[in-house]
């Protein structure tokens, strides 16, 4: 059974969270006490392994009864939610289907509430009227009581619970249905993924006891060893019947209407381990365990423990080829390279690239690092934030868009070279038209503002003339990202990639988003002046001639495309002339010595750009 995603309600910050992806990996990123540990425990409260206390239960305000309450009273009527649940979507194996009579997809879900406690439900189509569902669970009583108000009669003895089971079966399928939550089956529970977590002592004991109850079992399959097991738990179990024969005689003594009476004890070895501990000895000699050893030697010691893990886990999975006899494992990890240098670090990343390219296993880690969560597709990212003390989600690229736009804005930003961390952090994205831009807009705004654009929290995308670039600069404005696009005049009249309509399609307000240089229907080469042109030409390219370029042999070229004339006259003029437009830029950039030969239409674009990244420190 693979898990495929989680929703959350009612646990801790998770008040209303969902559905959050579960991969191979999932990484959890956002600010302290955004809500990323509540999430793996919540995930571990699903699969069996976190009991759930009262303090993971979320606070709600309180009705204040019958009376309106201030403001200030509301502050202090607080309480908790009387039902907590985390529901998961499972995809099951074709093996699985058959033996729990289920389809390929289910939803589950653990819930607490205050009428009875906690239990793992399963949504099926049931029957409307909830008497005949859970039918397996209810007393014999009961069931007699539902098939009388119903006139059913038990298919055989009716002192048998299945005879009244069966019979109200029989009659539930003749009933209208419904969607509806009834309790798992064992067989089903027994079913889910396993849950390992990687970070403290415990954690790593876990770890241990997991990876050799995998053996385990593993050995028990070994026919030879099978066999010798049989043997010995039935010498077991005839000796504890012969223990127990002093108690069927008493009871037989003190009941003689009593017919017959047994008792069958059920001894078995295939449960596995029941416990493990790992033990540390100092250079003194000392023994002591992983929980008293320092943060540092901790991690190191339980991410040794993984890496052994991990090759069981391996070994476990090529064991069984078919997925349909691999159990899915669910890894979680919390910060773990948190008390690690740099070297631990990597070989952290190593293991967990291992982990995920091990058959049936999915993981969710919950991180800060920017190695982590530059090294995972941006599809699997999942940034949480707090409002209001609650836990909202959303997913780089994909919030706006269907799967499919999702999966194209998500090619873009790969072809852009933006790193996730970039995405998630950085306050302010530059769309600009291309390479030109991209090469000289980072120089000209150092010597403008005196700092780096990466200091000030500004990315520069280009969009090389490419829709897809402008989608994406498009969707980082549908997502209330701060944006500017920065485009020739002319571009607006000669490209109608910058139209008005084409601008509004993909959500960038032309008012508010849009800068436009060389106005009124110029270009970004427009801007600088005759004689700036002039001293770069003299500097960098010299005129084959042995003249100076001269503002005659500038000026003339401002009545056509200027930026296509002026790499011309000094590409066929110099020996040493420019390649390309970008190349032509670069070097006027790098030939400016103070901010007052920055053209002032650029430096008020980049006073802009710096307000813009301001509203989002």
């Amino acid at each position: 059974m693979q898990l495929i995603s989680i929703s959350v309600r009612g646990f801790r910050s998770l008040q209303d969270v969902g559905p959050v992806p579960v991969r191979r990996p999932t990484i959890l990123t956002g600010p302290n006490d955004s809500g990323k540990s509540a999430t793996i425990d919540a995930l571990a409260f699903l699969l069996g392994t976190h009991p759930l206390t009262d303090e993971d239960r979320t606070f709600a305000p309180a009705s204040g009864g019958d009376h309106a309450v201030s403001e200030v009273e509301a502050r202090d009527l607080v309480e908790r939610v009387e039902t907590t649940w985390v529901e998961g979507e499972f995809r099951l194996s074709k093996k699985e289907e058959s033996a729990l009579g289920l389809p390929d997809m289910v939803r589950m879900r653990r819930i607490r509430n205050q009428e009875s406690g906690v239990r793992l439900e399963l949504l099926v189509d049931a029957p409307e009227d909830e008497n005949l569902r859970d039918l397996e669970a209810r007393s014999l009583a009961d069931l007699k009581r539902i098939a009388g108000g119903h006139g059913v009669s038990a298919v055989a003895d009716a002192r048998s619970r299945s005879s009244w089971v069966t019979a109200l079966d029989q009659f539930a399928a003749t009933r209208p249905r419904t969607q509806a939550w009834i309790a798992a089956s064992k067989d089903v529970s027994a079913a889910l993924p396993k849950f390992l977590l990687f970070g403290d002592a415990e954690s790593a004991e876990a770890a241990i006891k997991a990876a050799l109850n995998s053996r385990y079992r593993a050995h028990l399959e070994d026919e030879d060893l099978k066999q010798r097991v049989r043997d010995l738990e039935a010498e077991l179990g005839r000796r504890v019947r012969e223990d127990a024969q002093g108690l069927v005689e008493h009871i037989q003594q003190r009941c003689p209407d009593l017919v017959r009476v047994d008792v069958e004890p059920n001894v078995s070895f295939t449960s596995g381990l029941r416990s493990t501990k790992l033990l540390l000895a100092r250079t003194s000699g000392e023994t002591v365990s992983l929980s008293t050893v320092g943060a540092g030697r901790n991690r190191r010691i339980s991410l040794a423990v993984w890496e052994w893990a991990s090759e069981l886990l391996r070994r476990d999975a090529e064991s069984h080829p078919s997925p349909d006899d691999q159990q899915h494992v669910v890894l979680a990890y919390d910060e773990p390279d948190t008390h690690l240098d740099y070297l631990q670090q990597r070989r952290v990343m190593a293991l967990i690239r291992e982990q995920c390219s091990v058959p049936g296993v999915s993981m969710v880690i919950a991180t800060h690092s920017m190695n982590l969560i530059d090294g995972a597709a941006i599809e699997d990212i999942v940034h949480l934030r707090l409002e209001g003390e609650r836990t909202r989600i959303n997913r780089l690229l994909s919030d706006l868009d269907n799967d499919a736009n999702g999966q194209y804005l998500a090619d873009v930003a790969i072809a852009l070279g933006l790193r996730n961390t970039v995405l998630l952090h950085e306050r302010c994205f530059v769309g600009v038209e291309g390479v030109t831009e991209q090469l000289s807009f980072p120089m000209l705004f150092r010597l403008s503002t005196g700092r780096p654009v990466h200091a000030a929290g500004i990315v520069i995308v280009g969009c090389h003339n490419n829709e897809g670039a402008l989608k994406f600069v498009g969707y980082l404005a549908r997502s209330k990202r701060q944006v500017m696009l920065v485009i020739d005049a002319d571009s607006r009249r000669n490209n109608k990639i910058f139209s008005d309509a084409n601008l509004a399609k993909e959500g960038i307000d032309i008012v508010n988003h849009v800068r436009l240089l060389g106005t009124p229907d110029k270009e970004f080469e427009c801007i600088f002046t005759n004689e700036q042109w002039c001293d770069v030409a003299n500097l960098v390219w010299p005129r084959n001639d042995g003249k100076s370029w001269d503002l005659e042999s500038v000026e003339p070229l401002r009545a056509g495309k200027f930026s296509t004339s002026l790499l011309n006259l000094f590409k066929e003029g110099s020996d040493i002339g420019p390649t390309s437009k970008a190349s032509m830029m670069y070097e006027m950039a790098r030939s400016l010595k103070t901010p007052a030969e920055v053209p002032a239409e650029l430096r008020d674009t980049f006073l802009q750009l710096e307000k813009l990244a301001a509203l989002d420190s």
